[in-house]
Parts: structure tokens; C-alpha cells; sequence
């Protein structure tokens, strides 16, 4: 597993990233629970329920929202904890930040039915101060650039 160091020196909702991911949480059960309880979904959804993560831009900032399997669409209960993804590509990673610490959630679309939300993994911000040159591209909910590099693993 690797762990990513995430900054940009452009500060998306007005500050700047600078956060370490770990290896992923775990399960299926588990990672449906956590981001219930971090990044909860409108009208108490559950993340368990996701057929499919969406991002769109309605005006000027980027949202992210959530197809579920009865077929509604629900956003998050706080859109502000979307920070960014990775690409417009049906997989790709999106950016989320809650209780001050960063989630990255990997999401394959070949995965949809055997997944929630097409969910491959998802990391958490972890402490360290390992640094590399790698670097990986997402969008920010503003448009701005956000830099995650890649780090090697750690034995």
C-alpha cells in the first residue's frame, strides 16, 4: 500500500493542504461507516446505499453528489466537505475534509454493483513527514490546481 502526500500551495476554501494518507481503512462495512459518520449524505442516506459517485458543476464551484439505488440524487449534508477529484474519468479519486482531517476515496467504475459507490479504497489522512517528487493532479472544487504526491510504502 502506498501513502500519498497531499499540498498545493493554492489554498482551496481559503486554506492551504498539507496532509499524509495512510493505507486504506479497511472493509466494505467499515468504510461505509466511516464516511457516514464524516461525510454524511442529505435526507440520511447512507453511503451503503451509493450505486455511484457524481461530480458536477452547476455554477461556479464543483459538488459532489451521490446516485443511489432507489434512484435519487443526494448531496452531502455539508457540501463543503468536497474538496476536489482527481480527473473527469470514470475512475478517479475524490477529495473530502472532515473534523480536519483529509479522506481520499478511490472510486472504479467497473466496480458499480459489486461496491457501494463504485468504492475501490479509501484513505485517511495520516501524520509523517516523508516528502517525494511523485505527483498526482486533482481539481478543485474552485477549479484550482491541488498536487497529491505519491509516496512510497513504508515497511
Amino acid at each position: 500500500m502506498t501513502q500519498q502526500q497531499l499540498h498545493t500551495p493554492i489554498a482551496p476554501c481559503g486554506r492551504p493542504i498539507d496532509a499524509l494518507f495512510g493505507t486504506s481503512i479497511g472493509d466494505e462495512e467499515n468504510i461505509n461507516s466511516v464516511l457516514d459518520d464524516a461525510i454524511p449524505l442529505q435526507d440520511g442516506a447512507s453511503h451503503a446505499d451509493v450505486l455511484e459517485y457524481v461530480v458536477e458543476i452547476p455554477l461556479r464551484y464543483a459538488e459532489c453528489f451521490a446516485l443511489l439505488a432507489d434512484g435519487r440524487k443526494v448531496g452531502l449534508q455539508s457540501p463543503r466537505k468536497f474538496v476536489a477529484w482527481s480527473r473527469h474519468d470514470p475512475n478517479r479519486s475524490l477529495l473530502f475534509r472532515s473534523n480536519g482531517k483529509h479522506f481520499e476515496v478511490a472510486v472504479e467504475r467497473s466496480l458499480r454493483g459489486q461496491t457501494p459507490g463504485c468504492i475501490r479504497q479509501v484513505f485517511l489522512e495520516a501524520k509523517s513527514e516523508r516528502r517525494s517528487s511523485l505527483e498526482r493532479k486533482f481539481i478543485g472544487v474552485d477549479g484550482d490546481l491541488v498536487v497529491l504526491p505519491v509516496l512510497p510504502a513504508t515497511t
